[in-house]
């Protein structure tokens, strides 16, 4: 009797258990693959709970993990289903169908997804421009808007001219120890230390231990948190509140993070640190910055809106930087335009500043180039919170959203379709050139076939900030360094967290060159 009492307990939570799998996470997906597939929509099959993960996994073994979104749109097009794990994805790269995604009149109808929430507050908390919505979202972005134009980031081109300068005679001085050094590392470091200075002025560079809680315990966490997202922790709650899987790494310095931060802005506001800039510093625009009413930032917000900055901005700018040394050390024709314009520009050993910039026209037209080849963010998601129709003008036909649809926008597919970029696959920077009569760059064949920074109201507010830091940098490598890449390496662009990298670093041989 107690045996067959035990068979049944048995059976009953194996019962329960596949029944929660199957109208927790097998329905309500195979649901919304089928209203799509009834509309007309191509796709992947719908596999229960894996989805294609498994195609995912051997192409990236064959180096073709990124690549592999770009072939699934050669052979179904612009529009198209795709299982990521359990969870079916509207794949978009129509551009029309992007711009009323992302648009302003839709703005409500798309969010991002809830899960980011739990996979970036042990980094950046909740009350900043990446994750926030609705009216919070647009206070803020309205506050800050005026912090990140041009005419408040000049007065940070010496800040991101000295740091790049510093790393310039550390790699040349490395250089005569080893043979070679891996950029894409070396660049990051750079990447964080300029962010960081821009954003904590001297505190960075005062308070005890403060290089390294930035430095390390930022790339601790950080890292951390992207094993723990593709691992699938930190998007199931409880999974995340676990004290495994790296979560004292997370906690600890997370802790470092935010007690960093809180003393720099207690520093700031009893003027024991300032800027290091000539002008005011992101920390001094955000502790200034006021709404409608004559309201701040809290504290609190202030603190995640500076983590925000720091992990974004560093993020774009290194794995921009990583890509556009990629190009020059294989496209010999674009090193050398380079260089004739900065030799030309910035004679002899000039360094940079606000009155240059505008005169960089290649080296910016080759960042946007690297930026339309190597988006540094591959792909972003939004998540159907009202249902809602898209493509009414689209010559293929419009498409029903249902809500808790999961769209995906593939940067790196889209800036490939012959459609939008003809020889599309060719690194051509002329493509950007600016008309010499007007100044203005071509247009583009759509606004939202160009994506390396999102577009619309929830595009990347640092934006400007980046392209000016990338060519400042750009621009004195080029000036300064001879480099040459070590033969061998496999240069397959792969997915790291969220944005694209090669596959096994960037290593080079860097030296002086005779100015």
């Amino acid at each position: 009797m107690i045996l067959l009492f035990i068979i049944y307990i048995i059976f009953g939570c194996i019962f329960a258990l596949a029944a929660f799998i199957y109208f927790k996470l097998v329905y309500p997906q195979k649901r919304l693959y089928n209203i799509f597939r009834a509309q007309g929509i191509p796709g992947e099959p719908f596999i229960p709970l894996v989805g294609q993960l498994f195609d995912m996994m051997h192409a990236s073994k064959e180096n073709k993990g990124v690549e592999y979104f770009y072939e699934l749109s050669q052979k179904n097009g612009g529009r198209f289903l795709f299982g990521f794990g359990p969870l079916t994805r509207l794949v978009l790269l129509e551009a029309d169908l992007i711009a009323d995604v992302l648009g302003r009149a839709n703005v409500e109808n798309y969010h991002k997804p809830s899960d980011l929430i739990n996979i970036v507050k042990p980094i950046i908390g909740v009350h900043n421009l990446l994750v926030s919505e609705g009216k919070e979202h647009e206070r803020a972005r309205k506050m800050l808007n005026p912090a990140f134009h041009f005419v408040n980031l000049r007065s940070m081109i010496p800040i991101m001219s000295n740091e790049t300068i510093k790393a310039i005679d550390s790699f040349l001085l490395k250089s005569l120890s080893k043979t070679e050094i891996d950029l894409d590392n070396e660049l990051s470091a750079l990447t964080l230390s300029i962010i960081a200075s821009s954003a904590f002025g001297q505190s960075f560079e005062t308070i005890p231990h403060a290089k390294e809680i930035i430095c390390y315990s930022f790339n601790d966490v950080k890292d951390m948190v992207t094993y723990r997202t593709l691992h699938m922790i930190n998007q199931v709650k409880f999974l995340a509140e676990l004290p495994f899987w790296g979560k004292n790494i997370i906690d600890n310095g997370a802790k470092q993070l935010n007690e960093f931060v809180d003393q720099t802005i207690a520093d700031r506001r009893s003027k024991k640190s300032m800027s290091l800039c000539s002008g005011q510093d992101i920390l001094d625009l955000l502790l200034s910055a006021i709404d409608d009413k004559g309201e701040g930032f809290s504290d609190q917000q202030i603190k995640d809106e500076a983590l925000t900055f720091v992990l974004a901005g560093h993020e774009t700018t290194a794995t921009l930087m990583t890509w556009a040394f990629y190009i020059l050390m294989t496209h010999n024709d674009v090193l050398q335009a380079c260089r004739e314009e900065v030799d030309r520009v910035l004679p002899n050993g000039t360094i940079p500043t606000y009155e240059h910039m505008s005169n960089l026209q290649v080296i910016e037209a080759v960042l946007y180039e690297t930026l339309r080849l190597y988006p540094p963010a591959s792909f972003f998601v939004r998540e159907c919170t009202k249902e809602h129709v898209i493509g009414s003008n689209s010559e293929k036909g419009e498409i029903r959203i249902p809500v808790g649809a999961m769209i995906v926008i593939h940067v790196y597919a889209l800036h490939r379709r012959e459609e939008y970029w003809p020889q599309a696959l060719k690194f051509d920077y002329k493509r950007w050139i600016r008309d010499p009569s007007t100044g203005l760059k071509p247009k583009l064949a759509h606004s939202y076939a160009y994506l390396p920074f999102a577009a619309g109201p929830r595009n990347c507010i640092g934006q400007n900030f980046a392209i000016l830091e990338a060519k400042v940098m750009l621009a004195l490598f080029v000036q300064r360094c001879e480099f040459e890449l070590v033969s061998g390496q496999n240069f397959a662009p792969e997915i790291v967290g969220v944005t694209i990298k090669p596959k096994n670093g960037l290593l080079t041989r860097v030296k002086r060159r005779n100015l």
